[in-house]
């Protein structure tokens, strides 16, 4: 039985915007063409959010953390209470399963938000220097790194320890294709 790349992210993937590293985000630069999925606008096929971290708290011993709307467990274990969406990411310029390999990288999934979503982004990201900001694909927290300067490139990475197989099919998990 294969495993589903989301339920492995949950343990291993960070969110970076080109180059961040230690789950924490940088500024943008473009990434090299690749060939892969999503190769022009695409409507997400499940719900991609960028939601602003409120607090983060140790699950405490015996209480269930099951999740809420709100409230969802992080690969590291603890309890993120989160705001909405700053924004509608379900309309994307690309998707793509790309191998970083040769940048010190893994394999990532390269996400194009279009200039509307992006300039939602690029402002979000210029007002909340510091702050963490947690993806979430679907119902489950895949990573919440902070910002570390303003993103205004449009272009974001969701990176991990993920195989070809694996990043390809978070890409079709996203994209639906």
């Amino acid at each position: 039985m294969q495993r589903n790349p989301l339920a492995r992210a949950l343990v291993t993937v960070f969110l970076v915007v080109l180059a961040g590293c230690s789950g924490q985000t940088s500024g943008d630069s473009a990434p090299g063409d690749a060939p892969g999925l999503g190769s022009g606008p695409v409507q997400a096929r499940v719900a991609v959010e960028l939601r602003p971290v409120l607090s983060v708290a140790e699950p405490e011993p015996g209480v269930s953390t099951a999740p809420k709307p709100d409230v969802l467990v992080g690969p590291d274990g603890a309890v993120y209470t989160l705001a909405p969406s700053i924004g509608d990411f379900t309309r994307l310029e690309n998707v793509v399963a790309e191998d970083m390999r040769e940048n010190g990288g893994g394999w990532v999934v390269t996400i194009r938000l279009p200039s509307d979503s992006a300039r939602v982004f690029a402002d979000w990201t210029s007002a909340h220097v510091d702050e963490r900001l947690a993806i979430v694909v679907g119902d489950k927290l895949i990573s919440a790194p902070t910002i570390m300067s303003p993103i205004t490139g449009g272009t974001v990475q969701i990176a991990g320890d993920f195989t070809e197989q694996e990043a390809k099919r978070l890409a079709e998990d996203i994209t639906g294709e």
